[in-house]
């Protein structure tokens, strides 16, 4: 099966879609959502994380927009390992927060049970703490990131600047420290590591 890449009008198609079906999540929370997927120690098959992101139809997707989410799907994974992951150049607070919250969905069902493994390093588990809060920051409320920017003195679209720009920069390493942290919380080895 070739997959195409994923283009703006594949973009626009995949977006026109979700948005047309109940309970699916957006196409900004589908890319963070499948961002935590792929950083995942524990690989999950395509109908689970398809479950996911439309409840009740990756058992019934037409062809080509199955198509549409193994490009998604493997544009992200090219971006995660090989070249770099990038969030858009410009800063949107919708996007951030529908990405987020999708982030948040995947990565919370790993990041947990590393959390909670005894053999993991105090520094391990700050690091795996910091990145994940930070790739997840726009998922708070609107009242905390006010709260936030008030206790900072700064002004709130100051810190969401600031907040975006980092969370490019640990989407960047996500995948290689929780790689890292996964081998040494004693739950992985090399050779369970599948990516």
């Amino acid at each position: 099966m070739q997959i195409p890449q994923f283009t703006e009008l594949h973009a626009t198609q995949l977006s026109t879609f979700l948005s047309t079906q109940p309970q699916a999540m957006t196409l900004a929370q589908s890319q963070g959502y499948l961002f935590g997927v792929i950083c995942s120690p524990e690989p999950l098959e395509v109908h689970q994380w398809l479950d996911t992101i439309v409840p009740n139809l990756a058992n019934d997707l037409d062809e080509e927009v199955l198509f549409l989410f193994m490009a998604l799907y493997h544009q992200i994974s090219e971006q995660v390992f090989e070249v770099g992951y990038k969030l858009p150049a410009t800063f949107s607070a919708d996007y951030c927060q529908n990405w987020s919250r999708g982030f948040l969905t995947a990565s919370n069902e790993y990041t947990q049970k590393l959390l909670n493994a005894e053999a993991l390093a105090l520094e391990y588990k700050q690091a795996l703490e910091t990145a994940q809060a930070t790739l997840s920051f726009f998922a708070l409320d609107s009242s905390t990131l006010s709260q936030i920017a008030a206790q900072n003195s700064i002004d709130e679209q100051q810190l969401y600047l600031q907040q975006y720009e980092l969370m490019g920069d640990f989407a960047l390493g996500f995948a290689e420290l929780v790689e890292i942290v996964a081998l040494n919380s004693g739950l992985y080895t090399d050779e369970g590591w599948d990516d």
